[in-house]
């Protein structure tokens, strides 16, 4: 039952979460974005072939193809673990400068990826994207890994920012300090969004639409090398990130325990030992039905990602994905009342 009243809750005491990150690796910064993140990573290196795994955001390869490199693709199995042999096979062939990993959703651990690649080659430099386990990379850190890269924005309410680690030392003096729309659209949404939980009109939710809708528009159109807000740090500093954590995979768990017998769809990961789940993934071959069903109860569900036509040839398994896929939101904005109306609201659609 849901509770009223009693003492505030605490949950924005700092704990110093990024700041320990920050030390394990020589170098480190903060940008306004993942893709900025790699951007910086790669950032006087001279341009080359970069491996990235098929099943990849259209923005993850957008820095290399700004900076002249050549992007290729290598295939993953079923559970988003990476083809070993296959990725081999390209490493020897394509003989890559930089390969691309990433734990899907904190559940398709790397390590074997990072030893097969740096088996083969150890100069090739390892850049592992940690968006979707930001806050667990002290417990999957890989000293094998030269570049750990991730957006903040998708795990943490912050309006922009993205965090890159490094064993080569960053050139930071290429992050522009220059104040962004994209920035300016974000909090302005933000605080929009905030206004509609507590009136519910939908003049308010229109608003913050509008001014997403803007961002998106901005960033696309304005790819460049830009610092982390002020305002984001300041709410980076101030996270205690235990708590979410706690959060995620508790609501993580419920959610499963709720609707992992549901027939519309399978559940991609049961939960396991990851300390910080990013979204719940399920897939669904009627996943547009599902997602349009579900956004009338109230329930809105990503599609990650749309792939390139290369992507989709080299790997049958992303192509999949991209079909099939829909994340359900289980972070630490939701409590355990909420996790048990959406599992409710979710088990209560019939196609």
């Amino acid at each position: 039952m849901r509770e009223f009243g009693s003492e505030f809750e605490i949950g924005y005491l700092p704990d110093h979460y990024f700041s320990r990150l920050a030390k394990l690796l020589p170098s480190h910064a903060y940008t306004r974005s993942g893709r900025e993140a790699i951007g910086l990573a790669i950032a006087g290196i001279e341009p080359g072939m970069a491996l990235l795994p098929a099943y990849c955001c259209w923005s993850m390869a957008l820095p290399f193809e700004a900076a002249g490199w050549t992007v290729n693709y290598y295939p993953l199995n079923q559970d988003l673990s990476v083809k070993i042999p296959q990725l081999v096979k390209a490493v020897k062939e394509l003989k890559p400068q930089t390969v691309l990993v990433m734990d899907y959703y904190g559940y398709a651990p790397t390590g074997d990826a990072v030893k097969a690649i740096k088996d083969v080659d150890e100069s090739i430099m390892i850049i592992e994207d940690f968006t979707q386990c930001l806050l667990s990379l002290p417990e999957i850190y890989n000293p094998g890994v030269d570049c750990y890269v991730a957006s903040i924005r998708k795990s943490l309410g912050v309006p922009d920012g993205g965090v890159v680690l490094s064993k080569r030392e960053l050139n930071v003096s290429l992050l522009s300090k220059e104040r962004t729309a994209f920035v300016e659209h974000h909090i302005d949404a933000g605080r929009k969004k905030k206004c509609y939980t507590y009136s519910a009109d939908a003049s308010d939710k229109q608003t913050f639409r509008e001014l997403q809708a803007a961002a998106g528009a901005e960033i696309k159109a304005d790819y460049h090398l830009y610092k982390i807000s002020p305002e984001a740090m300041a709410i980076i500093e101030h996270t205690d990130v235990e708590t979410v954590k706690f959060a995620r995979k508790n609501n993580y768990e419920h959610l499963y325990n709720l609707v992992s017998d549901n027939p519309k769809f399978k559940v991609l990961f049961a939960p396991g030992a990851n300390p910080a789940p990013f979204m719940f993934i399920v897939n669904s071959l009627q996943r547009d039905a599902l997602q349009s069903a579900w956004a009338k109860q109230g329930v809105y569900c990503q599609v990650i990602w749309p792939l390139t036509d290369e992507a989709k040839k080299i790997c049958p398994v992303s192509k999949w994905m991209e079909e099939t896929i829909l994340a359900i939101p289980i972070d630490q904005r939701y409590n355990y009342d909420d996790i048990e109306e959406m599992g409710n609201r979710i088990n209560s659609v019939v196609l």
